[in-house]
């Protein structure tokens, strides 16, 4: 079957789970070209701590989420609802509901052009029982859109907003810029940049076929400016594919500034479409959230928790069963706590400074103090403050009498690599203002998972 036949076929007849016809535009073009059809596969004061712990009692807080019953699915550009097939596989705990956006699978025949508005009208109906949503890339700013749309028109906000893989609504998305170039300079963006499948490059029928949708798609994201509203009453998760080089783990982060309640962040295994390539992590990860469950960290993980209150660590502590690695920082009112299974590790956090005097530069080397004295006078403050907690976040995970060499490039956006330890910056949003955090761990590679400690105490 030729491109064009199959999605002729594809625009008559909806899809149907568990066939080829499931699976979305680009995979099954992929299926034809390759004769394989290979299924996706199966992310202040600094001390560690260490010791036999004790389970803690459910998080009262909980209670809405576990009363979760449909989970509302947007796509990512030029991707159609069937992108979600391996989710509802996998989330067999929820109904998995896919919105189909015009221009794509069965709905082809139609311009593919979408509103917020268009959108939060086929969900409005539903949200009289729990419900929650999930916006891959282009659909996590969408589904942040529509959950604003849903506020306005005065219905019940979802119990959960779901993002991933996408950069914060108040940020611009660097890939956009990419929508009106010429077609081989844009494509070789997307396959480079955001996962899109190699063949692009190379089969005419499945060019004509998707690059007015991506053009489309990316002229959304490009035209979207954010307006400042109220913070959502409703709790966000952001997803980060540990592999992801458009938007990583710090990109991520910046998504807390948006909700009022509590903000978690997940790192799975994967790309840019982790959605697609790890579907089962993913819902299992959805799953333990909507529950309340804290498993034990994997040996390539760190479980961060972010508190404002000293006393965090121990509760923190109280949440997991067996031997664990902890450390511990506590300053300007924060408290920062990484849980690992074995790897020793740092953290260090403190509030902004309001002016680059106010850094303690002490605890750097000479030649980092002199990369601060030769950078732009505008870059020179929030160098200073990164370089200084990552510092003591690397000499809390590795000992302060251990000999560490300097940061060779301040510059660098990280990860940062010092002898054999990975250093990872945490820009961090708190009640009490903008923050900036690390964590040091002694491998590449390290998943991070954040919890904020104020969720159990609303």
């Amino acid at each position: 079957m030729q491109f064009k036949e199959f999605f002729a076929a594809f625009a008559e007849e909806p899809p149907h789970h568990g066939d080829e016809a499931s699976l979305s535009c680009a995979t099954y073009a992929l299926y034809v070209l390759s004769d394989r059809g290979r299924h996706p596969p199966r992310p202040g004061r600094c001390a560690a701590i260490t010791g036999q712990l004790t389970a803690a009692p459910r998080d009262p807080h909980q209670v809405s989420a576990r009363r979760t019953r449909t989970l509302f699915c947007l796509p990512f550009a030029g991707g159609g609802a069937s992108a979600y097939t391996p989710l509802q596989r996998d989330l067999a705990s929820l109904e998995v509901v896919p919105l189909q956006l015009p221009g794509r699978e069965n709905r082809l025949s139609e311009p593919p052009a979408f509103t917020v508005h268009d959108v939060a009208d086929e969900i409005a109906s539903a949200t009289d029982t729990p419900y929650a949503l999930y916006g891959h890339s282009m659909g996590a700013r969408l589904a942040f859109e529509v959950v604003r749309e849903l506020r306005r028109r005065g219905l019940p906000q979802p119990t959960r907003l779901y993002v991933g893989g996408a950069h914060p609504p108040h940020l611009r998305v660097p890939l956009a810029a990419t929508a009106d170039l010429p077609d081989d300079a844009f494509i070789d963006q997307l396959v480079r940049r955001a996962g899109a499948m190699a063949e692009l490059r190379e089969e005419p029928e499945l060019r004509e076929l998707m690059l007015p949708l991506l053009r489309s798609d990316l002229a959304w994201i490009k035209r979207y400016r954010y307006t400042p509203e109220p913070p959502l009453d409703t709790s966000i998760v952001a997803f980060a594919g540990v592999d992801d080089g458009e938007v990583g783990p710090s990109d991520m982060l910046g998504w807390a500034r948006h909700t009022a309640r509590d903000f978690g962040l997940r790192t799975v295994r994967g790309g840019h479409l982790f959605v697609k390539d790890t579907p089962e992590e993913l819902a299992r990860l959805i799953t333990a959230d909507l529950a309340g469950e804290v498993g034990a960290p994997e040996q390539d993980e760190v479980h961060l928790w972010l508190g404002e209150s000293a006393a965090g660590a121990d509760e923190v502590l109280r949440r997991y069963g067996g031997d664990v690695r902890a450390s511990a920082c506590d300053a300007d009112g924060l408290t920062l706590v990484a849980v690992t299974a074995s790897h020793a590790a740092g953290v260090a956090v403190s509030l902004a400074a309001a002016t680059p005097e106010a850094v303690d530069l002490s605890v750097l080397d000479v030649t980092e103090r002199d990369q601060i004295e030769d950078a732009a006078e505008e870059d020179r403050h929030w160098l200073a403050q990164r370089a200084v907690t990552a510092r003591r976040a690397l000499v809390a995970g590795a000992g302060h009498g251990a000999a560490i060499e300097p940061f060779p490039d301040l510059g660098d956006p990280g990860p940062w690599q010092v002898q054999g330890w990975q250093v990872l910056h945490l820009p961090l949003h708190t009640s009490r203002g903008e923050a900036r955090g690390a964590v040091a761990v002694p491998y590449g590679g390290a998943r991070l998972t954040l919890f904020t400690l104020k969720d159990r105490t609303r």
